[in-house]
């Protein structure tokens, strides 16, 4: 104990050099702690897709419809399209899916969904909106081929509820925290269409989803965090909703959805596809959720490299610097180390000091190094949650300590050769 309140009083007389290499190193940390984030990321984004939906990664596709667009022109051809994707024998099914919102009208539990929605809402973007509820709409195959929804109450949805027309009754799933507020055979209307051909639409509730459902972001399906149902409603397609409008199609082009029998059908189903579209003078493109993945993890993957690289860079200029403080420390404290010898300390005692004192640096600079990643994190607010703040597992913290020990392990190496060098006389009479 008596040595190591020397130590520390020895770190007090260089404290501005040792707060330097604390920033230095807190630099470091910070940038490599981001690219291990990026990486830590990519495999959560995967586990996400395959554990919230029953997607394939080799016979999943999604189409893509580069020069799609809102005109009425562009819709016309792309129903006709798409109704020749359903007769393709090799797929089992298409579709997509949509996010709105929708604000449920002429139903008697009015005040408590309001007050519902204030709990559920604060602190989030939606706080200002306690009258509205997210909405997801799917098309058939996509929720009989790909939801995983376990349900607290009710039923699950059918092949007929995707057929109403705009005036029946629409089945609809709500979600786990407005279990108290709505119950099965409850309904209530909301508007459908724009101006003055809005109409209104009944909804009727026929099941309750379970706590902590989850469905993946119309954003963006792979890369976002995916939206956990508690606050949402679920609801089939109707024909208003689905391609009223131009901008209606245009919206679900950002999810649209193939499942493909086989893998070697592929070729063929896209051959189909692409020839079928220039005939009607769009250009569709297909990729497997496989090969989506293996694109972005690469594209992500090169980015989170050069920034790995730069954070060694960082690691490696301190590292010099910390050993050339160290062992310049050590040249100073001589005389104060050759008492310690001569009151029983030996040069392993004195050994075990500095790595302790780099230590101890080292670790205190990882810990604000990764506070400072996730607070920066944490004020991303782009998207009402970022997905990067679910890489800060064990696994993060595990590879953070591996570098803290690296770090350590080389900047002690010639510190402890130079105690090691140290004669016990020349450390007392204050001569080299």
């Amino acid at each position: 104990m008596k040595y190591m309140l020397l130590n520390l009083k020895s770190m007090w007389q260089r404290k501005w050099s040792i707060v330097l290499m604390v920033v230095q190193l807190i630099v470091s940390f910070w940038v490599v702690n981001h690219a291990l984030i990026t990486m830590e990321t990519i495999r959560y984004q995967q586990k996400q897709l395959f554990s919230v939906t029953n997607m394939k990664a080799k016979t999943t596709v999604r189409l893509f419809i580069p020069d799609g667009d809102d005109s009425q022109w562009f819709a016309e051809r792309f129903r006709k399209l798409e109704k020749f994707i359903k007769t393709i024998p090799n797929v089992k099914g298409y579709g997509s899916f949509e996010e709105t919102t929708i604000s449920p009208q002429n139903f008697a539990n009015k005040t408590r969904y309001v007050r519902k929605n204030e709990q559920l809402y604060a602190n989030t973007r939606m706080e200002s909106y306690t009258d509205r509820t997210k909405m997801i709409y799917f098309d058939y195959d996509i929720y009989r081929l790909f939801s995983k929804f376990q349900l607290l109450k009710g039923r699950k949805l059918n092949k007929k509820d995707f057929e109403k027309t705009n005036k029946d009754v629409i089945p609809i799933l709500i979600g786990y925290g407005y279990h108290n507020v709505f119950h099965i055979g409850d309904r209530f209307q909301a508007l459908a269409g724009l101006g003055e051909n809005a109409f209104f639409v009944t909804y009727e509730v026929v099941g309750i989803l379970d706590q902590g459902e989850k469905w993946l972001s119309s954003n963006d399906y792979l890369i976002d965090y995916a939206n956990e149902l508690d606050c949402f409603f679920i609801a089939p397609y109707f024909p208003e909703e689905r391609d009223g409008r131009p901008m209606d199609v245009a919206v679900r082009l950002n999810n649209l959805f193939l499942q493909i029998s086989n893998k070697k059908d592929l070729s063929r189903v896209e051959k189909k596809i692409e020839q079928k579209g220039r005939a009607l003078g769009i250009y569709p493109t297909l990729k497997t959720i496989s090969d989506e993945i293996k694109e972005y993890e690469n594209n992500t993957k090169q980015s989170a490299r050069f920034t790995f690289m730069i954070g060694l860079f960082f690691i490696i200029v301190t590292l010099i610097g910390v050993i050339s403080v160290t062992t310049s420390s050590i040249q100073a404290r001589k005389y104060d180390i050759g008492v310690m010898m001569v009151t029983g300390a030996s040069k392993r005692d004195i050994g075990r000091i500095v790595v302790m004192e780099l230590f101890l640096l080292v670790m205190i600079s990882a810990m604000i190094g990764v506070a400072l990643s996730y607070w920066t994190e944490r004020q991303n607010t782009f998207f009402e949650y970022n997905i990067r703040l679910q890489a800060f597992t064990w696994s993060l913290y595990v590879k953070i300590m591996v570098v803290s020990c690296f770090i350590v392990l080389l900047s002690s190496f010639i510190p402890l050769w130079n105690v090691n060098k140290l004669a016990l006389r020349n450390l007392v009479e204050g001569r080299e």
